[in-house]
């Protein structure tokens, strides 16, 4: 199976001490960059936002003034594998464990596309938004859906993908991982728009990208693929980089230069 290549002209990326691409860039970490401090939102929705959506509200911030699209019209993919589920396992927890009723609030912001919904208010963003989470393989399956709607609409589309770390009530099954997030702005490639990279999907190619700078724990969160996509751009990649840690079905992202032959 092949897809169509598309164009990659804007990027986002939060990591802890790097809080967007420039520090990642450059190498500076910031010791005060500890937590995503969603200055995407606006407030009534930043407080509500937990690091996961406020991590994702600043990568798509970031890749979408990047590219210089419409925020408020952009069509927009979130992956994540496991979603609000610290904020979800807490409100079960209080539930059935200590008899507490549940928060209808809490309970809006801990279902898996409580983020895209918060980004959308904040945007006032009037295209169309999905959440999908599949597990190891969420980076690649985020990217097939955003080149689907490139392809059929012609159009940009923001693909964003982030999780935080796993509650403790899923620790057990789940190797600790630190949050990530990442996101990347897709277009129609075409000659007369400055394109960062063009982008093809393969479903297994051999890869000589190693993402030697990401630590241990960031390499273990299900989101690295779409880190090491936005690693290998900000850093000239050219070739395929893999979209799962050995652990999905081995779909690659393939970097070529990005203007048209």
């Amino acid at each position: 199976m092949s897809f169509p290549p598309v164009a990659i002209t804007g990027l986002g990326l939060w990591v802890e001490g790097f809080p967007n691409t420039v520090a990642w860039r450059g190498g500076s970490a910031d010791p005060a960059a500890t937590k995503p401090a969603g200055q995407a939102l606006d407030k009534v929705n930043r407080r509500r936002a937990g690091p996961l959506g406020r991590g994702l509200a600043d990568v798509i911030a970031e890749a979408v003034a990047m590219a210089g699209v419409d925020a408020a019209t952009v069509p927009t993919v979130i992956g994540s594998a496991i979603g609000e589920a610290s904020t979800m396992t807490g409100l079960l927890d209080a539930m059935w464990r200590h008899g507490l009723p549940m928060s209808p609030a809490e309970f809006t912001v801990s279902v898996h596309n409580a983020a895209a919904g918060l980004i959308s208010i904040s945007n006032k963003n009037r295209g169309m938004t999905t959440s999908l989470a599949a597990d190891d393989d969420t980076p690649a399956a985020a990217l097939l859906e955003a080149i689907g709607l490139v392809v059929t609409r012609d159009a940009a589309v923001v693909v964003a993908c982030a999780d935080e770390p796993a509650p403790p009530t899923l620790a057990q099954v789940a190797p600790p991982w630190a949050l990530l997030a990442a996101a990347v702005v897709l277009e129609p490639l075409r000659p007369e728009r400055p394109a960062l990279a063009a982008l093809t999907l393969e479903p297994q190619a051999v890869s000589a990208y190693r993402g030697e700078r990401f630590g241990e724990l960031l390499r273990s969160n299900p989101q690295i693929g779409l880190g090491w996509l936005v690693d290998a751009v900000l850093h000239g990649h050219r070739g395929a980089v893999p979209l799962d840690r050995g652990t999905g079905r081995g779909y690659a992202a393939v970097l070529a230069p990005g203007s048209m032959p």
